[in-house]
């Protein structure tokens, strides 16, 4: 299966959506590109504050957990300037969510052998 950005950013925010509304985070707006990475930026809701996001990061699936890796990023609100995985570790508290260097993996069961990005597309490899 092969995903432009339109498709991976519909995927991501009904996949995240529910998981982030649980946390009182909401996003507004977001724009996706893919490159080398994903390329996201949103403007997302937090306790009635609104927030700018910024982030890049390579998405994998291996056993049982969808990986964000090599995420950087940013929140940035008036002034402020936050590291986008230090400011989710201290918004969400899950179980299902791991915290790993500039990375997060949730766990979920799905039928996805592998991931990659090629020509500016997703890639998704299905079980068989």
């Amino acid at each position: 299966m092969i995903l432009n950005e339109n498709e991976v950013k519909t995927c991501l925010e009904y996949g995240l959506k529910p998981f982030l509304n649980k946390y009182s985070i909401f996003i507004k707006e977001s724009h996706l590109a893919i490159r080398d990475f994903i390329e996201m930026q949103a403007v997302v809701a937090y306790q009635e504050h609104v927030f700018d996001m910024s982030a890049t990061f390579a998405l994998s699936y291996q056993d049982g957990r969808l990986g964000f890796e090599k995420v950087t990023g940013k929140v940035e609100y008036l002034f402020l300037q936050l590291g986008l995985l230090s400011a989710l570790k201290q918004m969400i508290h899950d179980e299902h969510l791991l915290f790993k260097d500039d990375a997060c993996y949730y766990l979920c069961d799905l039928p996805i052998e592998n991931l990659f990005i090629e020509n500016k597309h997703l890639c998704i490899e299905l079980k068989k």
